[in-house]
């Protein structure tokens, strides 16, 4: 096995960035019997300089990287065109402010890299046009806002579904038939939802309760607990009771539901912000 050995040898050298001599000190590698010398390229003013460069060019990078995956995610979320620009600031001022504040608690806590592990939360109202669904899209666009990582390493990581939506798009599968478009399975939407960092589920509860629904439930939320992920729900029905998420989603699927909210549902109380503002 050859033995690596490392040496240091100084001697007068010229600048290529500059052309100005300078005292630099060259790498000697012994590998075995073979001598070799590294000599610098540079002079410390041009290696500094060419560094700083270099990581200037390295930040406009991650800059424009970053940008151009935060406009596809959004495009690829799912979140319709009319709510992809709610954002914290623009919800109503005065309005749901305890809300408010544990939601924006949630989203700067949330990274994406580190979603395994992090709770869920439900956002509960009995009745309409609290700005559930607002609250949850602002959780959205400030986890994609202040999102710091690497270019390119993430897939589309939020996604955004209704759940009437999400049912009727499972039952199409079933009578999928084969033609020249492909239509996606039953099994390919379980997958797109159970791996991606935060899943929201929106207006939960206006499907209408059946076997089909709990087993749609169960095998989706399950998939999120296995892999340790959570789940941004928006509801009217409370968990337990008569007309509640248990009898659309199951007793076995509520209990996990309640666990990954580490017990705490946040509930949203007063007029329809719809009504009093005469907006859609």
């Amino acid at each position: 096995m050859s033995r690596m050995n490392q040496d240091k040898l100084a001697s007068e050298c010229v600048c290529e960035t500059c052309g100005e001599k300078f005292q630099g000190e060259a790498n000697v590698i012994n590998l075995g019997n073979r001598l070799r010398e590294y000599w610098p390229q540079q002079c410390q003013v041009c290696h500094d300089l060419q560094t700083a460069e270099d990581e200037r060019q390295r930040q406009l990078y991650l800059v424009l990287g970053r940008q151009e995956d935060r406009v596809r995610w959004r495009q690829q979320s799912g979140i319709p065109e009319g709510l992809i620009s709610r954002t914290f600031e623009s919800f109503e001022p005065g309005r749901q402010d305890k809300t408010l504040k544990v939601c924006r608690k949630y989203a700067e806590g949330f990274k994406l890299e580190a979603a395994m592990g992090y709770r869920s939360l439900i956002l509960y109202s009995p009745s309409p046009g609290l700005g559930k669904t607002h609250l949850v899209v602002a959780i959205a666009n400030y986890v994609t806002d202040h999102w710091e990582g690497e270019p390119g390493t993430l897939c589309d990581p939020i996604r955004f579904e209704s759940g009437p939506g999400l049912v009727r798009r499972v039952r199409a599968t079933y009578g999928a038939k084969g033609g020249a478009i492909r239509q996606e399975s039953e099994m390919e939407i379980y997958e797109k939802l159970k791996g991606v960092r935060l899943l929201i589920l929106d207006d939960v509860g206006k499907e209408k309760p059946s076997d089909f629904t709990r087993e749609l439930y169960w095998y989706l939320i399950n998939e999120r607990v296995a892999s340790a992920l959570p789940v941004l729900i928006t509801c009217r029905l409370p968990l337990e009771g008569s007309n509640s998420l248990q009898e659309l989603m199951g007793t076995d699927t509520v209990d996990r539901l309640y666990g990954m909210t580490r017990g705490h549902i946040e509930i949203l109380e007063g007029g329809s912000y719809r009504k009093f503002k005469k907006v859609a």
